[in-house]
């Protein structure tokens, strides 16, 4: 999830700051506690939202998850032979407190399943994976119910599937060479992962960046977990720090549908690319992230029609540009992410087109600052999102008919803009188990004016079984 690439080589496990950096309380609780610093793929697995063994910084999570006994070896047997097993839960409470359309509070869940076959282990061929995925969820739209917004939605979990028993996700092979610094997928996969993307954006609850900006997933072209689409990319590293990514990707507006199945109807083909720099700074190795990048789909895309009375036709393509960055400013601990966080980013697509036109965040996030509870974090984000030209807001007030709906020549209530903040914490419960408390303010909700200023209150629980 733009949240997302902290080593200098992909796949690798975490590096690790220098010794003499390192605090002392913080090799008493890892000694204490024996905790291993997170792998870079931990979090990505469990929850789905990348494929395994993607680079991106996560927030701090362990490598050791909440079930052991039976369960524990059963997964360590299956890695041992080169099936590596991973399993979640991740659920949502939301409450709209004040403004919007109601009071009113929902609740949305996930079960996520990942699984990676070793083909060197399993089957003597080198450096190639397979990796599938899927998910069960359940739930309801709390910005649909309470917020007149289906743009951006106070909890990440509803929508792509809906309820649904399984949902499949990816399915594709991956293949590395020259250890690790050119890699290969090609299968049902998505352009999200590699593209706009930063797991750090996950650490909030919203919808807003998670894990890449809003304005990118209503492109039939830019397809996102739990999302996917037929597509090949490669990823390479000219040097440690820097990296480019092409990428082919079939446009399809179904997405797989609901059970990820809907394969049929392609409408165009996706062609994108990203090139990123990814330095350490000072002593303690401070990492940052920088990202450019550019998608053209070749899909038919009709002009935004607020009135629906007239046929304004369609063009063929749409642009999507983007620049994004985050970047450590002081570091606490030893794990990746453990440090004051610095992130940003800028997004912009084809304005007459589509239903967000420009988006712009700016965020802090904090891991490991309180000494006796090194896994917990706050964070603090505030997003805005321009609609795009002649886009009809979700809601439409009931009044607005008669007298007044003459007057206005038939055009009904349009979008034009909307702003979110978050601030959350992120409680470390237990092995395995993180709760985070969010308090989320949204101005103008479904951008068209008509709808009261929103307080919505939130919790969000993630276990990594």
């Amino acid at each position: 999830m733009a949240v997302v690439s902290l080593a200098a080589i992909p796949f690798s496990p975490l590096r690790q700051c220098h010794a003499q950096s390192v605090p002392d309380w913080v090799r008493e609780v890892e000694s204490s506690r024996q905790i291993v610093p997170l792998k870079n793929e931990t979090l990505a697995q469990m929850i789905g939202l990348t494929p395994l063994y993607i680079m991106h910084p996560l927030p701090p999570e362990e490598t050791q998850h909440l079930l052991g006994g039976g369960y524990a070896r059963m997964t360590n047997a299956l890695l041992k032979r080169g099936i590596d097993f991973q399993l979640g839960y991740w659920s949502q409470f939301a409450a709209n407190i004040s403004g919007g359309t109601a009071k009113h509070q929902d609740y949305a869940h996930q079960i996520g399943l990942n699984i990676g076959f070793d083909l060197d282990r399993i089957m003597g061929v080198s450096n190639t994976k397979l990796f599938f995925s899927g998910t069960e969820r359940a739930g309801r739209n709390l910005g649909y119910d309470a917020l007149g917004d289906n743009t951006f939605r106070p909890t990440q979990i509803y929508g792509g599937g809906g309820n649904v028993l399984f949902h499949l996700i990816y399915f594709y092979i991956q293949k590395s060479w020259a250890d690790d610094r050119l890699r290969w997928i090609i299968g049902r996969y998505a352009v999200g992962p590699d593209y706009n993307f930063s797991m750090l954006n996950c650490t909030f609850g919203a919808l807003a960046i998670c894990g890449q900006p809003r304005a990118t997933t209503f492109l039939p072209g830019y397809v996102s977990w739990p999302s996917t689409a037929w597509g090949t990319n490669v990823k390479v590293r000219p040097t440690p720090d820097t990296y480019i990514v092409p990428g082919l990707f079939v446009s399809n507006p179904k997405r797989g549908g609901t059970a990820g199945t809907a394969w049929g109807d392609a409408s165009g083909v996706t062609l994108v690319g990203e090139m990123g720099w990814e330095p350490e700074f000072g002593p303690h190795e401070d990492s940052g992230h920088y990202k450019i990048g550019i998608l053209w789909d070749s899909s038919s895309y009709r002009y935004n029609n607020a009135r629906n009375t007239l046929d304004l036709g369609s063009r063929k393509g749409i642009l999507m540009t983007w620049a994004a960055f985050d970047q450590m400013i002081w570091r606490h601990g030893s794990y990746q992410t453990a440090g004051l966080i610095l992130l940003g980013g800028y997004t912009h697509v084809t304005s007459a087109i589509t239903q967000i036109s420009d988006q712009a965040y700016v965020g802090l996030i904090d891991f490991g600052a309180i000494k006796s509870r090194p896994y917990d974090g706050v964070a603090v984000e505030y997003s805005q999102g321009r609609y795009g030209a002649n886009f009809a807001a979700a809601y439409q007030p009931s009044y607005f008919q008669g007298p007044l709906y003459a007057q206005s020549q038939g055009r009904p209530v349009m979008a034009s803009l909307e702003r979110i903040f978050e601030v959350t914490y992120r409680i470390h419960v237990a092995r395995g188990v993180y709760f985070s408390p969010e308090y989320q303010r949204i101005w103008r909700p479904g951008g068209g004016g008509y709808v009261k200023d929103a307080s919505v209150f939130s919790f969000d629980l993630r276990v990594f079984l």
